[in-house]
């Protein structure tokens, strides 16, 4: 395509392609360009939370360590009712691990639980084991699960009965440190359902125990007044009001609810083993696959359409070399303000993906094909302005006369 004068009706239509082309970048990157209201609210004829699609809770202080793992192990007890049995989410999450973004997890996949956690070791390097079991989780019936643990063996029982046990190195006291997050993860990943009450116990509960809690929580909404003074973190959840859920044992752990939707470790250019090892489902390696399609796709009208700019209406030497830059400048904003967005996922995947979008739409450009059929739409938009115009005009002329 030759160059085109700048006032001239062909490089008007490109400007205002290119216009639309980084707007509809912005929109699709920033949207809502806000935190959305934190979907928490109390249920009201009993005692608990329901969080909503994007709700969560977090303690206002963090967990201290009571020493390494002991003989006497670490017990958590929560009862809750999952909102669906479809995708997944973090019920609970403890920032406890040396990197913030990879917390010690309770988790929901379906209609099973897991606790992922994260360890390193005998090299140095980290690894992230995890224990699941299936069929536990139906959407709207409650249930109670307990997850106990020694040096040898962890256990996870289901409305007080055991469902499984796996002989690996028990969970130390102090991963379940730090902040705790409920109904999310510590970078996005919000969890649908309710939460009636949680326990935690620096020392393994026997079968009996787990039994006898069962009963309490369910029957009684709490443990037993013998259990709660051993409990080193409780909460009932039988506030029914207010923006804060209190702590039994240490009011310096109450959880608080902020009016907005947050993250507590948002993350910046997350690497793309990470964001694709974060979702073990096919549903989220499928949904892993689907992002980076569409972030290709998304930059290809920027590679596109800015080359026809710098190539015809702002003339320039290196045109395809200046757009490869944009869409690299381009995708680099988006993602760093999408930090600022704790509904949005800053990641090293969609600048590199954004990047190649951008790399295949100054390819097209480049096709003979396609620059025939860019030049024939062009002069359609052209020519379909032109005639509006002029019917614009003879309107107005027609209504002077």
């Amino acid at each position: 395509m030759s160059k085109a004068n700048p006032g001239s009706d062909p490089a008007k239509v490109i400007s205002l392609l290119c216009l639309l082309v980084l707007g509809s970048i912005a929109v699709a990157g920033l949207w809502p360009f806000d935190a959305p209201h934190n979907a928490v609210s109390w249920l009201r004829d009993e005692n608990g939370l329901s969080f909503g699609g994007h709700g969560s809770a977090v303690s206002a202080g963090a967990f201290r360590a009571n020493g390494s793992l002991s003989d006497a192990g670490c017990s958590l007890e929560i009862f809750l009712k999952p909102g669906r049995i479809t995708g997944d989410g973090s019920i609970l999450a403890f920032d406890s691990s040396p990197d913030p973004q990879v917390p010690f997890l309770l988790r929901q996949y379906g209609t099973s639980i897991a606790v992922m956690r994260y360890l390193m070791d005998e090299r140095g390097n980290p690894y992230r084991p995890w224990f699941k079991v299936d069929h536990v989780l139906d959407a709207g019936k409650p249930v109670f699960v307990t997850v106990t643990s020694n040096k040898g063996n962890i256990a996870f029982f289901v409305n007080g009965v055991l469902a499984k046990k796996f002989s690996d190195s028990g969970i130390d006291s102090r991963e379940l440190t730090g902040r705790l997050v409920l109904a999310n993860s510590t970078v996005d990943d919000s969890w649908t359902g309710q939460i009636k009450g949680l326990a935690i116990y620096n020392r393994e509960l026997t079968s009996e125990q787990v039994g006898k809690h069962f009963q309490s929580w369910t029957q009684d909404q709490g443990p037993s007044p013998a259990e709660e003074q051993s409990a080193t973190a409780l909460y009932l959840f039988n506030e029914r009001g207010g923006n804060i859920v209190h702590s039994r044992i240490d009011r310096a752990t109450d959880l608080t609810m902020p009016a907005k939707y947050f993250v507590l470790h948002p993350a910046l250019f997350r690497s793309p083993w990470e964001q694709y090892s974060h979702g073990r489902s096919v549903w989220k390696r499928w949904s892993f696959w689907e992002d980076i399609g569409v972030n290709v796709g998304g930059f290809v009208p920027v590679g596109f359409v800015f080359l026809a700019y710098f190539s015809s209406v702002r003339h320039m030497r290196r045109p395809a070399l200046a757009v490869l830059l944009l869409g690299f400048f381009l995708s680099f904003a988006v993602e760093a303000f999408q930090r600022l967005l704790p509904t949005r996922d800053s990641s090293m995947t969609d600048l590199l993906t954004n990047t190649t979008g951008t790399a295949l739409g100054v390819l097209l450009y480049r096709s003979s094909s396609a620059r025939g059929l860019w030049t024939k739409a062009l002069e359609f938009a052209v020519t379909s302005s032109e005639v509006e115009l002029q019917g614009t005009m003879d309107s107005v002329r027609l209504m002077q006369e």
